[in-house]
């Protein structure tokens, strides 16, 4: 199933962007844990530190509580570079799914958390990444979407250790 057909059987609005030069690293895996642990999880972004590569320090810049319209920033340290990032919220249903645009920082774009019940209890966590790389990182061309992936992918396989340990 492809990204938008996840959100869009998730009650997301809207679709992924396919524009030119949007790369999309996005990453998915099965968790056994209820899709709400995990979103509470996710969405407490304090702890995007313990499961997210190079995050330093992550926290929202507006009050609670958390929904359209909320802010906040990604402080990472990108090979002794910290690089901050702010990100505002435009899709939200507690439980199930979260997404964002990524409103400064050295990429552009879209990113979001999906938590889908599966059969067994468990949950299909999708962690979208739909960027367009800005100034330096864009002269990384493809090479930026591969390693993306490659991160993501080793994000959310360390969140699923995390959440089921």
């Amino acid at each position: 199933m492809s990204s938008g057909s996840r959100w869009q059987s998730a009650g997301c609005t809207s679709q992924p962007p396919t524009r030119i030069g949007v790369v999309d690293a996005s990453a998915q895996i099965h968790i056994d844990r209820h899709p709400a642990d995990v979103f509470a999880y996710v969405m407490q972004v304090s702890n995007d530190s313990n499961w997210r590569t190079g995050v330093v320090e992550a926290g929202f810049t507006t009050d609670p509580p958390v929904g359209i319209g909320t802010e906040g920033f990604d402080r990472v340290d990108a090979n002794g570079r910290s690089v901050e990032s702010r990100w505002r919220v435009t899709e939200w249903e507690p439980g199930s799914h979260a997404r964002w645009d990524l409103v400064s920082g050295p990429i552009a774009g879209t990113g979001g958390y999906l938590c889908a019940p599966q059969g067994d209890g468990g949950t299909a966590f999708t962690l979208e990444a739909h960027v367009r790389p800005t100034g330096f990182y864009r002269l990384l061309g493809p090479i930026f979407g591969l390693l993306g992936r490659r991160q993501n992918r080793a994000d959310v396989a360390k969140l699923k250790r995390i959440l089921e340990a």
